[in-house]
């Protein structure tokens, strides 16, 4: 349980303010840009047993945010833009037309239905000599605490990929890049008085090792076939299959901080953003979800890294989470954080963007290759 037990602990300022391991226990991303001033991450992704990196470059915003992620030569440049309004590169299609009013649906209802969409669904085998390819185009918060409530917050844009074999004791591949740094969120000194946090050695490179363990020498180790470890298949293999029984083990596995309603949705999309539930698990997990009090429809239609779809979440004043599904195929495409009534950082206004991921999977011909989208 020490995995979920980490990716509980970065829950709002109890962790943001404390000398916290970022990438579960892997890599110290606390480091000090002068005397007296920590770095710590304001937006924490979520934790796995190695090392993970963090991102950016998306500006603060408005509740319902439009963020397209347009690829050029020079790679992808994020443009976001606020408000309800449909990105100028999405299809011209509707594709919740063969919904019925998304503005009138229930969260329950939302998730049905992606459940109803999901049953059925097959994962595209990975042969022999094959990988998983599981790409994630994010966004967090990097900042800098001063004091007891003074610090500046920073957010980044990063894209990892990674590479899982057919046989996942084999040996894992996992690439980082920083694509953009600077998007300076708020402070409480100006932008020119707060530098931008340095990036760190494990913010960006190529990493390899069976099983994913990438850093091998860091305490506690990754083990492979670990059931309590949701980058393993043997974490999947151990799930009941229906909703109540999956509902009741999130409940179960988020005792140890009450069973909180966003402590259980921030678990269940922990879960999903790491690309590895089984196709024929998804459809009971969001019907588990749907079960979550507090549970609504954020935004009828929004989009992700140019990717349209429905986003529902919760909000607990200080952070609105959302979890953002494709209204064809019912696939979770990604999340999306932005500051509540009450933000855990004073400096950071109610409605600013503070972190996003948008997730791709497919099959990939060889260590390293990213197919195409």
């Amino acid at each position: 349980m020490r995995e979920l037990d980490e990716t509980l602990e970065l829950l709002h300022r109890d962790a943001r303010t404390a000398s916290a391991d970022l990438s579960a226990a892997r890599a110290k991303l606390l480091a000090e840009l002068d005397a007296g001033s920590n770095v710590v991450p304001l937006r924490p992704r979520r934790t796995r047993r190695f090392a993970l990196p963090v991102a950016a470059a998306v500006a603060g915003v408005v509740a319902v945010t439009v963020v397209v992620v347009q690829t050029g030569s020079s790679g992808p440049t994020a443009v976001t833009t606020g408000g309800p309004a449909a990105s100028p590169s999405a299809p011209s299609a509707n594709p919740t037309a063969n919904w019925p009013d998304i503005k009138l649906m229930s969260a329950v209802q939302v998730l049905n239905r992606a459940a109803d969409l999901s049953v059925g669904a097959v994962d595209q085998p990975v042969g022999a000599g094959q990988f998983r390819y599981v790409g994630e185009h994010t966004w967090v918060g990097r900042g800098v605490q001063t004091g007891d409530a003074t610090g500046y917050s920073y957010l980044w844009e990063q894209q990892v990929d990674r590479w899982i074999p057919a046989d996942t004791h084999d040996v894992w591949q996992e690439n980082r890049k920083i694509l953009n740094t600077g998007k300076f969120l708020g402070g409480s000194q100006p932008q020119s008085q707060s530098p931008e946090p340095e990036i760190t050695d494990t913010d960006q490179g190529q990493w390899q090792g069976r099983c994913g363990d990438f850093f091998p020498k860091s305490k506690p180790a990754k083990k492979c076939d670990d059931p309590a470890d949701w980058d393993s298949p043997a974490f999947y293999a151990t799930l009941p299959h229906d909703a109540a029984g999956l509902y009741a083990k999130l409940q179960s596995l988020t005792k140890g901080r009450g069973s909180t309603p966003s402590v259980m949705f921030h678990f269940g999309t922990e879960i999903l953003r790491a690309g590895m539930m089984p196709a024929e698990l998804r459809a009971q997990w969001y019907r588990a979800l749907a079960k979550i009090p507090g549970m609504t429809v954020l935004a009828a239609e929004t989009n992700l890294d140019g990717r349209t779809g429905v986003a529902l979440g919760l909000d607990d004043r200080h952070e609105i989470r959302q979890l953002i599904i494709d209204p064809v195929t019912g696939q979770f495409i990604g999340e999306r954080s932005i500051a509540g009534a009450e933000p855990d950082e004073a400096w950071i206004k109610p409605g600013t963007e503070i972190g996003a991921s948008a997730i791709t999977t497919a099959v990939a011909g060889r260590l390293g290759e990213v197919p195409s989208r």
